[in-house]
């Protein structure tokens, strides 16, 4: 059984896309009849993932020539029987494809992403949805959000949830240094609330924003907002929201792994007010770090969180204030809701979601 698997994301620093993809690879175990093709982007760093899969680099850049026309070819140069894209899939097509679809917020919010871009995803989305032999997605709510729109079979849309690495957890001090944590993002000496989440519109961050700062009005308290995420796209009110209404606001911009579980833990709370999420990693890796949540209570988060959060309206900028102050109260984080917090976690695992992924290849290969 040959099958490729379009892995363009690692490297890319896009957050929960490349933190899927990652990590159901280097939790794959195939069979020794089964041989795995990987097609990455060039010069990035294949070093988790040689001792598994036969690695092959893009030859384009460009999204639309590797996706339509260089996929193809490769499908017939190394004799595939199944390839595994994300999102899309090319119009021909030389043996049946799977396509992981983490969500279609397009469908709900057209507003929140360029013009070309949501016209590449109403024209391109749906048509994967539909001709793909099997979609992978990361939550239940996801699923019947893509199989009411697009009037596929629920048999063959299968859920591969999202996890969270046993790298998050709760750190000891001299593993937290956070002395030099605090220096090196420049958030000084204050309790911090915490957000995680590439700057771009579904993330909600302008409202956020402005409920820190009604918070920070009425509390004695000295605090900050630390918001974690690279510039994505559409994020210029974002930053224009964060000049007007208050100083105590740090952006770090994209961080390493080890800086994030450190700024994870070092936080009072965590705060994430998307309004639309196909699953939502963050949280969880909050959760893992020890770090109480609170987060919008619409789409998959409720899922993800479950009890061991606190929720909010993410359109209500009086809710997000209300979750702040329980928050931040010292006497908040008790046992039974870190206990809370440590079944959640457990929920979720990479190695089952990989597992999956893999009976669905050889499923799909022995009935053809």
């Amino acid at each position: 059984m040959r099958i490729g698997i379009d892995a363009h994301m690692l490297g890319d620093h896009s957050g929960g896309n490349e933190s899927y993809y990652s990590n159901i690879l280097k939790n794959m175990c195939p069979d020794n009849d089964m041989e795995l093709y990987l097609f990455v982007r060039k010069d990035i760093d294949t070093s988790d993932y040689q001792d598994k899969f036969n690695i092959v680099e893009f030859k384009e850049t460009d999204a639309f020539k590797r996706n339509f026309l260089e996929l193809p070819r490769l499908c017939k140069e190394y004799k595939l029987d199944l390839l595994h894209m994300q999102y899309f899939i090319p119009f021909k097509r030389y043996c049946p494809v799977v396509c992981t679809i983490h969500d279609i917020c397009f469908e709900h919010y057209k507003d929140i992403f360029t013009k070309r871009e949501y016209i590449r995803q109403k024209l391109l989305i749906p048509y994967a949805a539909k001709h793909s032999i099997k979609v992978f997605t990361v939550s239940e709510d996801a699923k019947r959000d893509i199989v009411r729109h697009y009037k596929v079979c629920a048999e063959d849309v299968v859920v591969t949830y999202n996890a969270v690495n046993d790298c998050f957890k709760v750190l000891s001090e001299p593993e937290l240094r956070e002395d030099g944590l605090r220096k090196k993002f420049g958030i000084g000496p204050s309790r911090y609330i915490l957000s995680v989440g590439n700057l771009q519109p579904r993330k909600n961050l302008p409202r956020l924003i402005r409920a820190f700062s009604k918070y920070e009005k009425k509390s004695a308290n000295d605090v900050r907002l630390v918001i974690v995420g690279k510039k994505a796209w559409m994020y210029d009110d974002i930053l224009k929201e964060a000049c007007e209404q208050t100083e105590k606001i740090t952006f770090t911009d994209y961080v390493s792994g080890k800086d994030l579980i450190r700024l994870y833990n070092a936080a009072t709370c965590f705060v994430y007010p998307s309004f639309f999420e196909g699953f939502g990693i963050p949280p969880l890796e909050a959760m893992a770090c020890g770090t109480p949540v609170a987060v919008s209570d619409k789409t998959s988060l409720p899922e993800v969180v479950g009890d061991a959060g606190i929720y909010f309206d993410p359109f209500n900028e009086d809710e997000i204030v209300a979750c702040i102050e329980k928050l931040m109260r010292k006497d908040y984080m008790d046992e039974e809701i870190k206990r809370r917090m440590g079944q959640q976690v457990e929920r979720f695992d990479w190695g089952r979601s990989s597992d999956l992924i893999l009976q669905t290849y050889r499923d799909i290969l022995k009935s053809s």
